[in-house]
């Protein structure tokens, strides 16, 4: 999971949009892959926070699947942790998805 900073909150708004399987999100997007340290999924280098999972569980639920994982490594941008167990949420304003096209503060 990647946490990005309100900055990219269009770009958000897009691969949110838009399907993996019919787009090269990277491309499109301009963001950067980057390995994980523990999974084979890439990361987004532009993020500021990254948890890196393993899916230990998915289950059905008609249309919609629910995934649960296990989080395998968690880190951030120090700038925004500044030596403590919890990111500065301020520093970041970071976009909250509400519904559809929306976002809040």
């Amino acid at each position: 999971m990647n946490v990005p900073p309100k900055a990219l909150e269009p770009k958000v708004y897009y691969c949110g949009y838009h399907s993996g399987s019919e787009v090269d999100k990277f491309k499109e997007t301009g963001l950067t892959p980057q390995l994980a340290r523990k999974v084979q999924a890439p990361i987004i280098a532009e993020c500021v926070a990254w948890m890196e999972c393993m899916v230990r569980q998915e289950i059905e639920t008609g249309d919609k699947n629910i995934f649960v994982g296990e989080v395998m490594e968690a880190y951030a941008d120090e700038a925004l942790v500044k030596g403590k167990r919890k990111i500065e949420y301020a520093q970041g304003a970071f976009p909250r998805k509400i519904y559809g096209t929306r976002f809040g503060e």
